[in-house]
């Protein structure tokens, strides 16, 4: 027999035969199964004691485990052979613990089953120990694997106050805040998320309608820096399918989003230089001779593009110092009210500078068209090919000094600016020995 052992374990229910003792062992009750363990049924022990069914030479450590299950408040397990089994006597297991009788007397309470059947029950449950050991050394590797942290909360009376159950090592080096710390404190996730970001990264009513859900915000780490993170989460139900809590990884999005965001600044970048080089190409001025610039406009005349070839014309006279400049209008398909416009605006604004303008490009329906709309051409030559006003520019005018007067680029704008873009308000009038034919 083996030793008797104090023990708060339970036996399992399978096939264990249950009884009810005097003091000295005698069965007072057994419930059914005492015929599968003890081989008698339980009418048939009631009287007997316990000692009687027990081989001779376990009988005295028997009697000595009884008597001490009957002095301890803890079970005591010990294995007997039972009596009349041959050359193989049955081993049979018994936790025995005492208990207050219905007459308030002490009773010994007796849980039997074979020894076989709970060595077979021990070895499962050791290998089942040796299996959640083993699930749990590879679930700290997957864990520790994660490039992120690995959390879980769980709902403290409801979803508004969180605590956090489970937080891996990994929060150290991401948030500086320990495990501790993070378990320490309900809705710690808030007090580190920046301010503008708490109601985002706050993700309860899209995990309650879909069961799982993902939010990006930044967090405060314990020196002080800012940090993007990423959140994917998932619902934790109870027994009764009732959200309970959440569980996720948060991982460091510091570096994809300022990758995205130097993205988008080169991008910005190459879009304005694309635009400046587009602008440029939109409004080519060029010199032809000392004295004599071409700007040919190709394509509609809107708003903005009508302001560059302004700025252009004014800047590229003010800097050459050039006396006459030519105009071609031959690629720009319609001349409208707003074309009209810009075309004496420019024209202003050269004569300003104390150049002359050529226009030329004008075409029989740009001529109709500039007429219908009224504009007012006065001190501007009009040649119909730009080959025309390229001869008006190097031979009429051949002989002509170098200018040596007229506003400054800036002042030419700014009085521009201050009689307005009608080109019918405050058009310039030139005397009469300055003015030029159509044509």
């Amino acid at each position: 027999m083996s030793p008797p052992v104090s023990s708060t374990a339970t036996l399992s229910r399978d096939r264990c035969a249950r009884s009810q003792h005097l003091a000295d062992g005698t069965f007072v009750a057994a419930s059914p199964a005492a015929v599968a363990v003890y081989g008698a049924p339980p009418e048939a022990l009631v009287g007997r004691r316990l000692l009687d069914l027990v081989a001779p030479e376990d009988v005295a450590d028997a009697e000595s485990a009884l008597a001490e299950a009957m002095r301890s408040s803890d079970a005591v397990s010990f294995v007997v052979r039972l009596r009349g089994d041959g050359d193989a006597p049955r081993r049979v297991e018994i936790v025995a613990h005492a208990a207050d009788g219905a007459a308030g007397e002490r009773q010994l309470c007796c849980v039997a089953r074979d020894a076989a059947t709970a060595a077979r029950a021990m070895a499962e449950q050791v290998q089942l120990s040796s299996r959640a050991e083993a699930m749990g050394r590879r679930l700290e590797r997957l864990i520790c694997s994660v490039p992120g942290i690995v959390w879980e909360i769980w709902f403290v009376d409801d979803p508004a106050r969180q605590r956090v159950s489970f937080v891996s090592e990994r929060a150290v080096a991401l948030s500086g805040y320990t495990p501790e710390e993070w378990l320490s404190t309900p809705n710690f996730w808030a007090k580190i998320t920046h301010p503008d970001d708490v109601a985002s990264a706050d993700a309860t009513a899209a995990l309650m309608a879909k069961g799982s859900a993902s939010a990006q915000s930044r967090w405060f780490t314990k020196d002080g820096r800012i940090i993007w993170v990423e959140t994917q989460m998932q619902v934790l139900r109870d027994e009764d399918g009732n959200p309970a809590g959440y569980c996720g990884v948060t991982i460091d999005i510091t570096a994809r989003k300022e990758a995205a965001q130097e993205q988008a600044r080169l991008r910005e970048e190459i879009i304005q230089s694309q635009a400046r080089l587009l602008a440029e190409l939109s409004t080519p001025l060029i010199p032809l001779s000392d004295g004599v610039v071409a700007m040919p406009l190709i394509g509609s005349l809107d708003r903005a593009r009508a302001e560059r070839v302004l700025d252009t014309l004014l800047h590229g006279i003010g800097a050459s110092g050039a006396r006459v400049a030519i105009l071609d209008i031959t690629g720009v398909p319609t001349v409208d009210e707003q074309v009209a416009e810009a075309l004496l605006k420019t024209a202003r604004g050269v004569q300003l500078l104390g150049a002359e303008v050529v226009l030329t490009g004008i075409r029989p329906e740009v001529a109709q068209a500039l007429v219908a709309l009224g504009a007012e051409l006065t001190g501007i030559v009009t040649r119909g090919t730009l080959q025309d006003g390229i001869r008006y520019a190097s031979g009429e005018r051949r002989s002509a000094p170098r200018r040596d007067h007229g506003l400054p680029p800036g002042a030419a704008r700014e009085h521009l600016e201050k009689r307005g873009d009608d080109p019918g308000h405050g058009a310039l009038v030139t005397p009469t020995s300055q003015r030029r034919p159509l044509g």
